[in-house]
């Protein structure tokens, strides 16, 4: 059985992240283009052909091109800050393929370890039943990802089921070649190259975008813009060291707030709490008429102040992470921030 929250997160999820399964051919959403250096950070297979992304959320794509017009397709795909469990990943793909949805608990029998670089992520290997409408029947989908210290990183092999059982282990190969830190020092030089030097504002400045809402931005925050599913970020600097602000957006209700706030407590090194923990980690807040939910957590190095705003049938998250004393040294600031926001 899939929780409402779960069947949320899919129903908005599908809507940005599910057109990617296939040819992309359709619109994403207005984010920055990645590229790759000539160099590339993996051992690229024979017959792999590096092709024009068809999405700003891939980072490379290429086509493999068999007999018969027989071809599939590999994408990778960076989400440096995903909030979302395992299961809830691999049901988009499952709904996407008319498959039934899977639970957490059937993550470890419905997926296989696989090397990715250094780390160890999962695979699902997924394939859509004959009688599937239109052109998903018979389709095959070969998902690996890994939780990675710099992000979440996605790999995927799609196309007809026949063609893609031959390219297999030739997609497993390239896994393991892949340098997850060039990957992302690869992003960090296009963004670099793509973007002029930040100016420091000399007053609160308001956010102009149609896409976003409106905010007053702290006088000493410097913008460092969108990146993958970061639709805005910024840097505070000072003393104690930099915080790092971000906003992202994602559909339904986002896995619910406790699983995110567990998953940030663990990216910061502190034990997971209970509903019965909530109070003394939140505070209740509202943002532009709506009922949103504010979290501070310090530990022993890092730390992270967040505001979740559920709107319109998604979720806002506006974080801020850095060294425990920095985020602290902000807390002010982005409660001022928070308070601010105008949908």
């Amino acid at each position: 059985m899939v929780s409402p929250c779960s069947r949320n997160l899919l129903a908005g999820w599908i809507g940005c992240l599910g057109l990617l399964l296939f040819s992309g051919c359709q619109r994403e959403a207005d984010i920055r283009v990645y590229g790759v250096p000539k160099q590339v950070p993996y051992s690229l297979p024979d017959g792999w052909e590096r092709v024009e992304n068809t999405s700003a959320m891939r980072l490379a794509t290429f086509r493999i091109q068999g007999e018969d017009s027989q071809s599939a397709e590999v994408a990778i795909l960076p989400m440096p800050d995903l909030q979302v469990g395992d299961h809830e990943i691999v049901n988009l793909w499952r709904q996407q393929l008319q498959l039934d949805p899977i639970s957490e608990k059937d993550v470890a029998t419905q997926s296989q370890p696989v090397q990715i670089g250094d780390l160890q992520g999962r695979q699902f290997d997924l394939v859509a039943p004959e009688a599937a409408p239109g052109e998903m029947a018979g389709m095959r989908i070969i998902t690996a990802f890994v939780h990675a210290p710099n992000g979440t990183w996605f790999f995927k092999l799609s196309g007809e089921n026949a063609f893609l059982e031959g390219q297999k282990q030739t997609f497993t190969d390239f896994l393991s070649s892949v340098d997850l830190n060039s990957l992302k020092e690869s992003i960090s030089m296009v963004e670099t190259a793509a973007s002029p030097p930040p100016v420091r504002p000399a007053v609160a400045s308001v956010n102009e975008s149609e896409d976003l809402p409106k905010w007053d931005l702290p006088s000493h925050w410097v913008p460092t813009g969108a990146r993958s599913m970061i639709l805005a970020s910024f840097a505070a600097d000072g003393d104690e060291g930099k915080v790092d602000i971000t906003v992202s957006r994602l559909g339904g209700g986002a896995g619910g707030l406790l699983p995110n706030i567990n998953r940030w407590c663990q990216q910061i090194g502190l034990d997971a709490i209970s509903e019965e923990d909530l109070p003394m980690k939140t505070t209740s807040i509202n943002v532009d008429g709506s009922p949103a939910t504010m979290v501070f957590l310090a530990g022993k190095e890092k730390g992270i102040a967040a505001t979740i705003c559920p709107r319109n049938g998604q979720t806002w998250f506006f974080k801020a992470m850095g060294n425990q004393e920095a985020v602290t040294r902000e807390k002010s600031a982005f409660e001022a921030f928070s308070q601010s926001i105008r949908f």
